[in-house]
């Protein structure tokens, strides 16, 4: 580190009034030089509310504070997201217990880095900033604080979507994500009572450098820490003998690494190599042996531990020649992997085209159907690489695929097609694509998947509802599979409530604006309101949108919203088949 690791103790937080810059903390004797014997740290990643100030009315730190006092005094807790939860249960989350007493620490920039505007200031604050990656090791919790606030300046309302657009918030992610250590937890911190695990294998694709920078001056000393932390955490896994992960990291350098950055993928790692084939009469032979020596593989037909070949890897690598290479060398392009990777939530069984295509490897896409992959070729969840383009917000991939002869109406389990899974995705251009397609899509339904399935953006809600989505639409699930898992999941909820049981519990004849409040959308309910969303209505449980946002304790400014809003239809008379007995 360059500049000591200034924190503030949980209590002192707790007990601020307003915000105060690394100077005044420094004086008033309220900074804690942090070493790990003294307790855990929680490492503060945000957005700016203001060009010049970082939180001028202090709303964000309101939030922080709600949300560390509701935690500890159990009045709230750590959710798992709705998609985790579906597709691996209940993971085990931080509890009261982990923020209770003083020998918990904040690092927050606006505290920690020198905010002074003189020379020796100036030179400090740097020192600081070039040493974030070396904090982020150092604190047992990340915590993305993104409640939807307005910037001061700009007049646009911030939220994760924008925080995860940053190029600066990538790389922190990014650092927490290349971390040696194992414990400890991604917080993401929404409002003072909504509170969740930031686990989204959609956020390891979001390279540093192809993020947003405020100042382009920036870009090439992200590259200069970036290439440091890959090189350390690639020498750490050969270390471990971890030879999936050192490959995984290795071949994905270019694609979710230093995209976007003037940075060559390190290689070189491991000595020894001595090429067998004449580079002049065979280039492709001599890349491939090159490749198999860097991955520590002997044969093209090997496949490891983690069910991974050679050309797996490669799928996701962005280099089109070394997959061509690989190919002429008797690779089979309809390969796949045997075993899944949950952290990514990448599925047993899935076709090195679904990976290429996953990874934004268009290229290699291209290649691997001229080589005849089955474009329809399915992984475990029948899945095909039109689903994963969808999932990834790969709008090339999908005209390629398309072109190839995929079939858009194609379910993967539990019954969506490609526009649904674009939608409950976020991925808002290959919603607007699928949208020009022939026959039309049918939009039924799709602004509750969006809000079930993926509470991070508004845009998607935007885009569904310019394509005139019924912003009152209730829903009833007919298809067999669905209510069956949405009936056992009500069950539950009587016993052991989440954020995914209480959808379930609540979804017959819910509205849009219902399933936002529910499910902490709150700046899609902001949007659906505006769009003259029916306050009326009620759900087969007989609540209303407001009855719901007081029951999931939504902010006061959501909750007045909905109060508010003017009447659209006459109330809602509830029918006897409109209850169901779950």
């Amino acid at each position: 580190m360059s500049f000591p690791m200034y924190v503030v103790s949980v209590d002192v937080l707790l007990d601020m009034n307003d915000l105060k810059p690394h100077e005044d903390l420094m004086s008033s004797g309220l900074l804690t030089e942090y070493q790990e014997c003294i307790g855990n740290a929680m490492f503060v990643s945000h957005q700016w509310l203001a060009f010049n100030h970082p939180d001028p009315n202090a709303e964000q730190l309101k939030v922080l504070q709600a949300a560390l006092g509701n935690i500890r005094s159990r009045k709230s807790q750590i959710h798992i997201p709705v998609l985790t939860e579906l597709y691996f249960g209940r993971l085990p989350t931080p509890t009261a217990e982990d923020f209770a007493g003083p020998s918990v620490f904040i690092w927050y920039d606006y505290f920690s880095c020198p905010q002074g505007m003189d020379g020796d200031a100036k030179f400090s604050r740097q020192q600081a900033i070039d040493s974030i990656v070396s904090y982020i090791s150092r604190c047992k919790y990340f915590v993305v604080l993104c409640p939807a606030l307005m910037h001061v300046d700009q007049q646009r309302v911030l939220g994760q979507h924008s925080w995860a657009e940053r190029g600066w918030c990538r790389t922190e992610r990014l650092a927490r994500e290349l971390a040696a250590r194992q414990d400890g937890a991604a917080i993401v911190i929404e409002s003072g009572v909504h509170q969740y695990l930031m686990i989204d294998a959609r956020k390891y694709l979001d390279a540093p450098g192809a993020g947003h920078f405020t100042l382009e001056s920036d870009r090439p000393r992200i590259a200069r820490v970036l290439v440091q932390m890959v090189w350390k955490k690639l020498l750490c896994l050969l270390e471990q003998g971890d030879w999936h992960n050192y490959r995984f990291l290795l071949n994905t350098q270019s694609t979710c690494c230093f995209k976007g950055l003037d940075v060559m993928p390190l290689e070189g790692l491991i000595p020894g190599f001595s090429l067998h084939r004449d580079p002049f009469s065979d280039p492709a032979a001599c890349v491939v042996e090159w490749f198999l020596h860097e991955n520590g593989f002997r044969k093209v037909s090997e496949r490891d531990r983690a069910g991974w070949t050679p050309l797996c890897y490669a799928a996701i690598s962005g280099n089109a020649y070394l997959v061509a290479s690989l190919l002429k060398c008797r690779a089979s392009c309809n390969e796949r992997i045997t075993k899944k990777k949950p952290e990514l939530v990448i599925k047993k069984n899935m076709p090195v085209l679904s990976l290429a295509t996953h990874f934004h490897c268009n290229e290699i896409v291209k290649i691997l159907l001229s080589a005849k992959a089955n474009v329809h070729a399915t992984d475990y969840h029948n899945s095909v690489a039109l689903h994963w383009a969808s999932h990834s917000n790969n709008v090339e991939a999908v005209r390629i695929l398309c072109a190839a002869g995929s079939d858009r109406r194609l379910k993967m389990l539990p019954g969506t097609d490609a526009f649904s899974v674009a939608v409950g995705s976020g991925a808002e251009d290959v919603v607007e694509e699928l949208l020009t397609h022939r026959p039309k899509v049918n939009l039924q339904y799709r602004l509750h998947h969006a809000l079930i399935f993926f509470s991070v953006s508004t845009s998607i809600i935007t885009t569904l509802l310019r394509a005139d989505a019924d912003v009152n639409e209730r829903l009833r699930i007919e298809t067999p599979t669905w209510r069956l898992m949405y009936g056992a999941l009500s069950i539950q909820h009587r016993v052991s409530p989440s954020i995914l049981t209480s959808l379930a519990y609540h979804h017959h004849l819910s509205t849009p604006l219902m399933l936002s409040v529910l499910n902490g959308c709150f700046g899609a309910s902001r949007l659906l309101l505006q769009a003259r969303a029916d306050v009326t209505l009620r759900n087969s449980r007989g609540k209303t949108a407001a009855d719901l946002a007081k029951q999931v304790q939504a902010p006061e400014s959501i909750i007045a919203l909905i109060e508010q809003c003017p009447s659209v239809s006459s109330e809602h008379i509830l029918q006897d088949e409109d209850f169901v007995s779950i």
